[in-house]
């Protein structure tokens, strides 16, 4: 099935790269899907297809009360008859909000736990207990990270060069994504070319990032040619002006919406890091835009503290 999406391809120009001779071109995986937009569909159809072959009747998963990995999950799943099973971090209330009510609506049971007991989400006796009170279920890790995920995300490079060739444009010297677990990087730096580099930004203070990746990798990853750069820019899902404005300038210059949380927060990095002279002249660049534009649903009122009306309503036109 990942074989017959086409990726769309969009040409980028900002100020920032013309005077730095840097081309952009931006490769939109958010548009592929209208359920698991971006990366969520690369790292769930292998999962579902394991799922299919066997016989699993539930799939289970974890994520906070915004997460993209939930929304997508309840929403596929639901569109193949799957049973969907949510471990949510944080209150029951919060399943008020838009990206849980849809989950629900979707079919999925919303389990709310503590943040405690949501740090145990990777303990072995805490998943076998979970097995045990779920036997149908097939446990996906937090947004998706496994090895089937990993197989994924390797189709998607692939499929992003073909799209280039396809388009009879060079193919990017450097390929950039947001990191949140690491897993789609890892699967962009196993499907490059030898002379491509990947560059993965970090949207959240996670140092166990890196062991993951590693050992997605098998320890196996060049530094000097991949590597992982910070963008939290203050925290994982922390919005402020700054980033709100960047990302209405570059809507306003690409007319391209980025989500809140993971693709703004990269291309705010990258444009800085073009800003001040860390990639050469000539280097050709594909921004990876994997999806998340369901979080603008719980960013109404933010957006309009900081910038009123009208700001939203240049976004909501977008979604």
């Amino acid at each position: 099935m990942l074989n017959n999406f086409t990726l769309a391809i969009n040409s980028i120009s900002l100020s920032e790269t013309k005077q730095a001779g840097i081309s952009l071109t931006m490769v939109r995986a958010d548009s592929i899907h209208p359920l698991a937009s971006g990366n969520k569909l690369y790292k769930l159809q292998p999962n579902i297809d394991y799922i299919k072959q066997h016989a699993y009747q539930q799939v289970l998963s974890f994520g906070g009360a915004f997460s993209n990995h939930i929304y997508a999950l309840a929403l596929y799943s639901q569109s193949l008859g799957l049973q969907s099973i949510g471990i949510i971090r944080g209150e029951p209330e919060y399943a008020r909000n838009t990206t849980l009510s849809v989950a629900a609506r979707s079919g999925m049971k919303l389990v709310f736990v503590d943040r405690a007991t949501y740090r145990l989400r990777h303990n072995k006796d805490y998943l076998q207990a979970l097995q045990q009170e779920y036997p149908q279920a097939f446990i996906i890790p937090e947004g998706g990270s496994n090895h089937l995920a990993l197989q994924g995300c390797s189709t998607l490079m692939r499929q992003i060069n073909k799209s280039y060739q396809k388009k009879q444009a060079k193919i990017p010297d450097v390929i950039t994504t947001a990191c949140g677990t690491g897993t789609t990087f890892a699967g962009l730096v196993t499907g490059a070319k030898k002379d491509q580099s990947v560059r993965g930004y970090l949207i959240l203070k996670d140092k166990s990032v890196h062991t993951h990746v590693n050992e997605l990798l098998k320890n196996t990853l060049d530094d000097s040619l991949h590597s992982i750069e910070a963008a939290d820019f203050g925290g994982y899902a922390k919005f402020n002006a700054e980033l709100l404005d960047f990302i209405l300038n570059f809507l306003a210059q690409t007319n391209i919406l980025l989500d809140p949380i993971y693709t703004s927060k990269m291309c705010r990095q990258l444009v800085q890091d073009i800003r001040s002279g860390k990639f050469k002249k000539n280097t050709h660049i594909a921004l990876l835009h994997t999806g998340g534009l369901q979080a603008w649903h719980g960013m109404k009122d933010k957006v309009i503290q900081l910038r009123g009306d009208e700001a939203w309503d240049k976004i909501i036109t977008k979604l």
